[in-house]
This record gives C-alpha cells, structure tokens and sequence, in this order.
C-alpha cells in the first residue's frame, strides 16, 4: 500500500474513533473505563470488520470514501450495514461519470510517456483532423462553388488525376468544371470520390399569342406580340441566345423574350413582297440558344401565316 493511502486510512479510522467518543458523550456516558453500553447497544466486531474490509477495498482502489457522520444517528445501525460488491476494475458513481483505479491511470501515464516524438506527432494530427470530409456534387460544365470547413487544404481530382482545385483550411474557391463523370475530394488523410451531376441541354419553348392564320390581316399582325420565347435552363447566365427573322424582340428578363412580326412598313412593300406569291403568305423566324461552357446547341422556328394587307 502507498503512503497516500496509508495515510487516508489512517485519517478515516481517526474520524471513527472521534465519531464514538462524541457519541458516547452526548449520551451521557460515564467514561471510567466500567460498562459503558449493553451488549446489545454494542457494535459486533463481525460488523466493524465488514467495515474496515469495505473500507480496505475502496483504498485499493485509489477511491476516497466520502464519510458523513450524524450524531443524532443511533450507532446500532451499523449492525445493518451491509459492504456493497465493488468490481475489481471501475466503480459507476452516477449516469456519466466512472472512477478509475489509480493502477489504470498509472499505466495509461507511462504508455503516453512511452511515445516517440513521432508518434506523439501524428497523434496530435489526428486529433487536430476531427472535421469530417464532406463531398458536394459538382456540376459540369458550369462554375462550382466550394467552400472549406475543415482545418486542413481540401483537394479536388477529376477522373483523370489531374487537380481541379486546391482550397485552403476556412476557405472558398470558385472553378470551372468540364464533363469529369467523378471527382475525389482529399483532406488530411480522408478520401471520398462522388458522382458528377451532367448539365442538360437548354429548351426552347414557343408560346404563339397571335401567329395569324389563312385570311390574317398582316396590319394587325404587326400591331400586337405574335409569339413568346421562354428558354429553361439552370445556368441561364451562361446562355447565348439569337432570334433572327423579320421580328422584333424585347428581352422580358429569366429567358422570356416577346417577338413581334415585322414583315412590311406599308401596302406596297407587302404587295412588292408578294408578287410572285400567292396566299396564305408565311414569315418564319428562328430561335437559336448556345451554351457557352458545354457543348450543348438548340434551335427552334416559328411561323406567322397571314393573307392580306
């Protein structure tokens, strides 16, 4: 037994002796070494054995019981005391917490002094790389936006090897993807390789509000928005978008464009225009859309119909 613990048990068998000397006092007891108490006021030395043995145990633990003594208490409750069973490893105080014996404390000491200088090294990395490595889907054929959380550079590979960016610990950065169909993220000594979403075609769609018909006058054609040209796409930004054709265009915003037929300033231009044809007559235009990244190229035609002036 270590001194420390000699010393504790020392100290606890001196408060149990201080405990039946004040007891004894406020009884009323007679101190005159005579009779002090009935056998059956007395405490069996089977219990005060029990006792100490209990006490012994914590000790060998590296535990210091806490004691309470109440004065008030009659001292023949100790020949109820019942020594509760402790495991040989670990004591459970309350949910959550858990005492260990000294003798583990100490050989967890000595391994953790045991440590190179190298290991002791990456063990503090370890311990520094606790962000878990979270890989975002990437898009190609657009500007992706990825941002750093971990404490260590993230590092983003296509399918080919090659580097696509490097972001600092707490940083951002802003790349261009091309069509890798996977990328591997790398941080620290994490690794997680992910599928690549494809950038779609644009579509082209064709709302006719006045496209006219067999008997339309072309007058009235001209006077009000024949067609409407919404473009769906999710990266509409990189868009190129050419109407071409006898129309006017006004750009609405989000892709919509409104077109209006511009066939003939007067009678006699149309009448020129149509010499050779006969009705109904018919002006078409062309609706063309580019992606400026991907290789993506889409096109539409509309139509107006119209038979006279």
């Amino acid at each position: 037994m270590s001194k420390s613990n000699r010393d504790v048990k020392f100290i606890i068998y001196q408060v149990l002796y201080i405990f039946v000397i004040v007891v004894l006092t406020m009884k009323g007891a007679d101190i005159n070494l005579q009779r002090v108490m009935t056998e059956e006021e007395a405490v069996k030395k089977t219990y005060a054995d029990s006792l100490k043995k209990y006490i012994d145990s914590m000790l060998a633990l590296g535990l210091v019981p806490k004691l309470e003594l109440d004065s008030l208490k009659n001292i023949a409750d100790l020949k109820n005391f019942i020594p509760p069973q402790i495991s040989p490893n670990m004591i459970t105080l309350q949910t959550g917490q858990v005492v260990v014996s000294q003798t583990e404390i100490e050989l967890l000491r000595k391994q953790q002094e045991q440590l190179k200088p190298e290991d002791k090294k990456d063990l503090e990395i370890k311990e520094m790389d606790v962000t878990p490595l979270v890989a975002a889907p990437l898009v190609q054929y657009t500007t992706n936006t990825i941002q750093n959380r971990g404490n260590q550079t993230l590092e983003i590979y296509g399918d080919d090897g090659g580097m696509i960016a490097s972001i600092p610990a707490g940083g951002s950065k802003s790349f261009t993807m091309g069509g890798q169909k996977t990328v591997t993220y790398k941080q620290g000594g994490q690794s997680k390789s992910v599928a690549t979403r494809e950038n779609q075609k644009p579509k082209i769609n064709l709302l006719p509000l006045k496209a006219g018909g067999p008997d339309a006058s072309l007058r009235e054609l001209q006077s009000v928005v024949g067609f409407r040209v919404s473009i769906e796409d999710d990266f509409l930004g990189q868009l190129d978008v050419n109407i071409t054709g006898p129309v006017k265009v006004e750009t609405k915003g989000n892709g919509v464009y409104d077109l209006t037929l511009k066939y003939a300033t007067s009678k006699e231009q149309f009448e020129r225009m149509t010499d050779n044809a006969s009705a109904p007559f018919r002006a078409s235009f062309t609706v063309t859309v580019k992606d400026k990244i991907a290789p993506h190229s889409v096109s539409r035609q509309g139509q107006f119909t119209f038979g006279e002036w």
